[in-house]
């Protein structure tokens, strides 16, 4: 199995917390404060290597901002998806996120930051135009990757179909829509489909939802970051079930 060199004090802190298998551990030298040994701590309790070093060296595993830490993790998984809805099922509420070619790991990494925020239970993308689980979706989502089991599917549409024979209410995001998301409420098992910034949800997927909705703005610019529009209807969602 693959590893992944992962970086930042905060990632590898929520690495430790999620119990991901953790081969070593690269700190700065003289470096103190709370967060360093914070993962010190973990590392000594957790029996994982640990491997004080120099900038040069941490330059050399990561050219980003690597805050003084790295650590060698075992790659992040996919689950299987009828593994991802059988987890689930007995829960009276469920609300899932389909992500059409989402595929900016930083944009993807704060979807999974909004989506542990909000309670998601699982995040589902296809196998084909989107964006992977690496050290930079990784540091953007500060380790909530660790915490959202994800899925990998052939086909979004055969996914929204499982979805609705189950009694999902599948709901689009597109700006064009006349349905402000805001004056909705929405059903206690529902799939919220995200679509890529330049061409939004596939035309074959938006002819298969429930529900479109959009986000009303003011201003000249009529469209959002989708992991900015991700947080607030995710946030509206969860809080307008019925």
């Amino acid at each position: 199995m693959e590893n992944e060199i992962i970086y930042g004090i905060r990632p590898i802190i929520e690495a430790m917390r999620a119990n991901v298998k953790i081969e070593k551990v690269w700190l700065l030298k003289n470096k103190k404060n709370r967060l360093f040994k914070e993962v010190e701590d973990y590392a000594s309790k957790k029996k994982i290597d640990i491997i004080f070093t120099s900038n040069k060296k941490l330059d050399k595993l990561s050219k980003k901002n690597h805050q003084g830490a790295a650590a060698l993790i075992e790659q992040i998984q996919y689950c299987k998806f009828e593994t991802l809805l059988e987890k689930n099922f007995k829960k009276e509420k469920e609300i899932y996120l389909l992500l059409d070619g989402v595929t900016d790991v930083r944009n993807f990494g704060a979807i999974f930051r909004n989506s542990l925020a909000t309670g998601i239970d699982g995040i589902v993308v296809p196998e084909s135009n989107s964006a992977t689980i690496n050290s930079d979706t990784i540091k953007a989502s500060v380790g909530a990757v660790f915490y959202i089991p994800i899925s990998k599917v052939s086909h979004l549409n055969d996914a929204i179909y499982e979805f609705k024979s189950r009694g999902f209410e599948v709901v689009g995001l597109e700006e064009k829509s006349s349905k402000n998301i805001f004056d909705e409420r929405f059903n206690k098992k529902t799939v919220l489909i995200l679509g890529s910034e330049g061409k939004g949800i596939n035309k074959s997927t938006l002819n298969v939802v429930d529900k479109k909705v959009s986000i009303p703005m003011e201003g000249e610019i009529k469209s959002l970051n989708v992991s900015v529009a991700c947080g607030i209807s995710l946030y509206h969602i969860t809080k307008n079930l019925s």
